[in-house]
């Protein structure tokens, strides 16, 4: 086993609310939002779900992702030579000569952006408001460049609080050019608005089916409803011989998190003919003790589990199964549990738990240009967000893709522009900051590495990789045969592809 020398990352910080939509002008300086960790609801299993899932022109060339990581020192303002630069990108943030308006939410020197987030949720005050921090960060540090040719970026925060998304999406279609960034627990509800309005979304993440497939959206890290990667379980198959011949699911019973269990567990069968003994599900909100679940496990010879859900339950969980004497040879968990959370609250009890994750994990920061570029952005412009959540990454690349889209188009800023422009990026690796991701097809990536969490922190394991950090393998990637749903379409709401401008 190898491992990365440097171990841990950064607590985990939550926010309080935010009224229901927020600008954030290009020269900002509102107060920070208070924070206080409140207790898991419902929505965080979802969300929790979700993230395990994302687990997706004028030269009419296609655009690369940034090829090799950059070697380039770097600084809070950037890594590159100019201050519009970020990782290997050059020039995503400029002035310019933008011109008059050319589509709704765009003027001759601003660009409303809309980025969708449920930190309002009662539940669960600041859920997901990573996606709120990474816009901020990235608009301000943007604007600082110039903006899109001279055209300064203007976030609308638009806080869906669990169940207002589709009302959001009304709000967001009257006013803004496009959402970016964002991402919302129930994204099902306002597809049909959004595909209506023409208002095309670069997605921070994406949930459930009819918005995983949908038309007019755009993945940084593609999950589309076909395929699945299985890096971690071939990974794990090599380190733990015989291991697939006794798996168990565990999965809080909502249909979003079933169905990230059900693909990952027809991949992990067919891909490597892992058998399944043990297949539960747990209460969203959380158990009173999760005892029964691990006395479950122990009885039926568990030798690996797959959970999907939040870090605070399967530390939990792992508590209870050290008490019951019980310990598998490995845990696989979604990538939103890559959290101090699990650390913190699991202590010694947290044992061979794995994540598969698409980004360049934090302990690998001082290899990384564009990791320590993203990290330090958060330094100089938000000290208090939560720049070490997968999702704020995942936002993140999500803003490069806008940028490099929109700063393409020059003056003639069309939604149309943009949607085309983005969906010429293959390789797409957010500079330096993730593996290769296939935006362009919006296919499943082949690319991918692990980390272990212990008691101690998190280490990164030598997934013998091939490209910098990564292991890009074709055999990583499953096609799926169950039937998973489908995608909102444009037919469906009586619109087509020749009515985007």
């Amino acid at each position: 086993m190898a491992s990365s020398p440097r171990r841990g990352a950064r607590p985990a910080v939550i926010a309080t609310p935010a009224p229901t939509a927020r600008t954030i002008p290009p020269a900002s300086t509102r107060p920070e939002p208070s924070r206080q960790p409140r207790r898991a609801a419902l929505a965080v299993v979802v969300a929790a779900g979700l993230v395990a899932v994302s687990c997706g022109r004028p030269s009419g060339q296609t655009e690369q992702g940034g090829g090799d990581q950059s070697s380039s020192s770097t600084t809070a303002g950037g890594s590159g030579t100019g201050p519009g630069d970020f990782g290997t990108l050059e020039g995503l943030c400029r002035g310019g000569n933008a011109g008059g308006s050319t589509a709704q939410g765009v003027t001759s020197d601003s660009i409303k952006i809309a980025t969708f987030s449920d930190i309002g949720f009662a539940g669960r005050p600041g859920l997901n408001q990573e996606l709120f921090d990474a816009a901020e960060v990235f608009s301000k540090w943007c604007n600082a460049a110039g903006g899109i040719n001279g055209r300064k970026i203007v976030v609308q925060e638009r806080d869906a609080k669990l169940f207002e998304y589709k009302q959001r999406v009304i709000e967001s279609c009257a006013e803004d050019f496009m959402m970016v960034g964002g991402g919302g627990v129930f994204d099902d509800t306002g597809q049909n608005e959004r595909l209506r309005c023409l208002l095309p979304d670069i997605a921070g993440y994406v949930v459930q089916p009819k918005a995983r497939g949908a038309d007019l959206e755009v993945q940084s890290v593609p999950s589309p409803l076909n395929a699945q990667s299985i890096g971690v379980y071939q990974y794990l198959a090599r380190r733990f011989p015989g291991s697939g011949s006794a798996v168990g699911y565990l999965t809080g019973n909502i249909p979003a998190t079933l169905t990230v269990k059900n693909q990952a567990q027809e991949a992990a069968k067919q891909g490597l003919g892992f058998k399944t003994v043990y297949d539960e599900r747990y209460t969203p909100t959380g158990e009173a003790t999760w005892t029964p679940f691990a006395q479950g496990m122990k009885t039926k010879g568990v030798k690996g589990l797959v959970y999907v859900g939040e870090p605070e339950n399967l530390a939990k969980l792992e508590q209870a199964m050290a008490s019951v004497g019980f310990t598998p040879q490995w845990v696989v968990a979604g990538p939103n549990n890559y959290d101090q959370i699990l650390v913190k609250t699991g202590g010694g009890a947290v044992k061979r738990t794995f994540m598969q994750v698409n980004f360049v994990p934090f302990e690998e920061a001082s290899k990384s240009p564009a990791l320590q570029q993203y990290l330090d952005l958060f330094a100089r412009y938000k000290p208090s967000g939560k720049a070490r959540a997968v999702l704020g990454v995942q936002a993140f690349s999500a803003w490069l893709i806008f940028a490099k889209a929109a700063g393409a188009c020059g003056a003639n800023l069309t939604r149309r522009c943009v949607y085309d422009n983005a969906k010429k990026l293959r390789d797409w690796n957010a500079g330096g900051l993730s593996a290769p991701q296939r935006v362009d097809q919006q296919k499943t990536s082949q690319c991918y590495t692990v980390v272990e969490a212990s008691g101690d922190g998190f280490d990164v394991m030598d997934v013998k990789p091939t490209d910098g950090l990564f292991r890009c393998d074709p055999k990583s990637v499953v096609t799926l045969k169950g039937d998973y749903g489908t995608g909102a379409r444009l037919a469906d709401v009586g619109r087509s592809m020749s009515d985007l401008k």
